[in-house]
């Protein structure tokens, strides 16, 4: 059970290190850690989107006790859940709108993609994707309050994450030689395992915090999203890149929240 709870411990520091800008320290990527692949430590991506959600849920709470408004405290707190990360996942859905908005062929699209450059496009879907995760944890604060409005964060970050590790094994690889395709597709034990353990996270959480009814819709519309994209990647590029994993986690953390502020009853 120890070596178990150690391997686990392992796994979600280097999945910590690999999704955010959070430090840790150089023993977990030694040669003696196993397993220390990334087919394998994707199993532990729920648990390391709670530690990237932690820092923001608890500023969220700060800000809100001290009295500042809803929609002010709540974009502090995504702002900085996105320079916890690095913006890793806002990249890719850059990427990714510019690509499938400009490009004409696959092979166009790719080059867009790979470009740093951020075109209308990107800039358009960074911009709404903030807008509307501010709007969903700013209105979940405004009339659920501020431990709700945290527990949710930590729940979408946790699902979110899981989301990555099935969307990178459903679709093999467009481009081999970016960073998804120099990597090993995760294995059916990690995808299991993430797809267990992100779901029951955000399942209970979620349902504290905003009850079964709002994390249902949120679950329907996160699912519908995830396969619609799935689906457009399939048709746009033939598969999947490293960018195409960061839009899946920005959509299912988007599609996620408005489900769950969809469901809020305002008091009359």
């Amino acid at each position: 059970m120890n070596n178990a709870f150690k391997v686990l411990f392992g796994q979600t520091m280097r999945s910590i290190s690999f999704l955010s800008r959070l430090p840790v320290p150089q023993r977990y990527f030694l040669e003696g850690e196993e397993p220390h692949s990334m087919h394998q430590d994707s199993a532990a991506f729920p648990l390391a989107g709670i530690a990237i959600a932690l820092l923001p849920a608890f500023l969220l709470m700060a800000l809100s006790l001290i009295g500042l408004p809803p929609y002010l405290s709540a974009s502090f707190a995504v702002l900085t859940l996105v320079a916890v990360s690095g913006a890793f996942h806002e990249d890719g859905l850059a990427d990714v709108a510019d690509g499938f908005g400009g490009g004409s062929t696959t092979q166009r699209r790719l080059e867009i993609m790979k470009d740093s450059r951020i075109g209308a496009f990107g800039a358009l879907a960074l911009t709404g994707g903030l807008l509307l995760r501010v709007g969903a944890v700013g209105s979940i604060l405004e009339y659920r309050g501020a431990v709700a409005a945290s527990l949710t964060m930590i729940a979408v970050a946790a699902g979110s994450r899981a989301a990555i590790v099935w969307f990178w094994a459903n679709l093999p690889s467009a481009r081999p030689d970016g960073l998804a395709g120099s990597l090993e597709t995760p294995s059916t034990d990690a995808v299991r395992r993430a797809g267990i353990v992100g779901l029951s996270i955000f399942a209970i959480l979620a349902t504290t915090a905003n009850g079964f009814l709002a994390m249902a819709t949120a679950l329907v519309l996160a699912f519908a999203v995830f396969r619609g994209f799935e689906y457009l990647c399939r048709q746009m590029i033939g598969g999947q890149t490293g960018d195409t994993l960061g839009a899946c986690q920005q959509l299912v953390e988007i599609a996620s929240l408005a489900g769950l502020a969809s469901r809020i009853t305002i008091p009359t």
